[in-house]
């Protein structure tokens, strides 16, 4: 039996404008974030990443709205025993972002 340690997702919608980005960096201050993953059109998650200082990952599979399971489990499947920031098209309702533990 193979152990494999949960990735940690924190999906947020991806920011429109700075003060979008500042309230979603703000919230993430008690994170551990190691990379931001965006679809490959989204200029907003550069400048998160480089605020962040992680590295900066493209899915193309993010650029419609509300990724599927399956592509959350991709990412989650490269990033066992991380937490990333994955931006969407969608907000993920009242709270700045959502956390997802995937085994």
């Amino acid at each position: 039996m193979a152990l494999h340690c949960p990735a940690i997702l924190l999906v947020a919608a991806s920011p429109r404008d700075p003060k979008g980005a500042d309230e979603l960096v703000a919230a993430l201050a008690g994170e551990r974030v190691l990379a931001v993953v965006r679809a490959p059109t989204d200029d907003a998650g550069g400048r998160l990443a480089q605020t962040l200082d992680v590295p900066l990952e493209d899915e193309p599979g993010l650029a419609a709205p509300g990724p599927g399971r399956a592509v959350l489990g991709e990412i989650a499947d490269l990033h066992r025993g991380e937490t990333v920031l994955v931006l969407t098209c969608e907000g993920a309702g009242e709270t700045p972002f959502a956390r997802m533990e995937l085994d």
